[in-house]
């Protein structure tokens, strides 16, 4: 027999057997319903005979989500900048449902230097940048750290350099010829790292108070 959905508010059907003699009877109403089931009756039975409205089913109700209604939580714009495409999914695979200080991330890609510029330019609320040094040049993440913080003035743009080869970057003399806010190595940079380095780069971040309007 398939199983039916009871229109009985608050009655559901058990799939265990209960024995009777030599008889097994499936589907009967679980017990524990049995006291609402007689209530229900009760209150049918004292309906005004010309109502004629469909039942209605009561739902327990549900815990609100901690927000206002009408209120949607802007998530953390993040351009990936790198001419590798495995890296690329790779870092969206690590941070897939992550959230950081409570809000979700979104992802922009650029290929070269010259695309993340203009992804830049397009995209106002942008909140940070994982920016590969070595692409169509060896020092081409460096140069476009230039224009971010000079020809863009974006000096709320939070950047995190990821290299693969950090002799053409060293740590050192990037942090402290380069206006960046971080500095990993792709061989050290684990998916908790990474966690880890995004949430304490976007912690002070002017992006984190901005919400969508009502």
């Amino acid at each position: 027999m398939e199983q039916q959905h009871s229109h009985m508010p608050g009655l559901r059907k058990e799939s265990t057997d209960y024995g009777m003699g030599n008889r097994q009877t499936k589907d009967r109403l679980s017990l524990c319903n049995i006291d609402f089931f007689i209530s229900y009756c009760r209150r049918k039975n004292a309906s005004s005979p010309d109502e004629t409205q469909d039942d209605i089913i009561d739902f327990l109700e549900e815990d609100e989500p901690n927000f206002s209604p009408g209120t949607a939580v802007h998530p953390w714009k993040i351009l990936i900048t790198d001419d590798d495409s495995n890296v690329h999914e790779t870092t969206v695979l690590a941070l897939n449902g992550v959230r950081i200080h409570g809000r979700p991330l979104e992802f922009l890609h650029a290929y070269s230097a010259k695309e993340a510029e203009e992804l830049i330019v397009q995209n106002e609320d942008l909140s940070l940048i994982l920016l590969d040094v070595v692409m169509e040049t060896v020092d081409a993440g460096l140069e476009l750290v230039k224009v971010v913080r000079g020809k863009l003035g974006k000096n709320d743009i939070r950047i995190i350099l990821r290299t693969g080869q950090p002799g053409y970057a060293p740590e050192e003399k990037v942090s402290s010829q380069f206006a960046i806010d971080g500095y990993t190595t792709k061989s050290q940079l684990t998916r908790s790292l990474l966690i880890s380095v995004l949430n304490d780069t976007l912690t002070n971040a002017k992006a984190l108070s901005k919400q969508l309007p009502n």
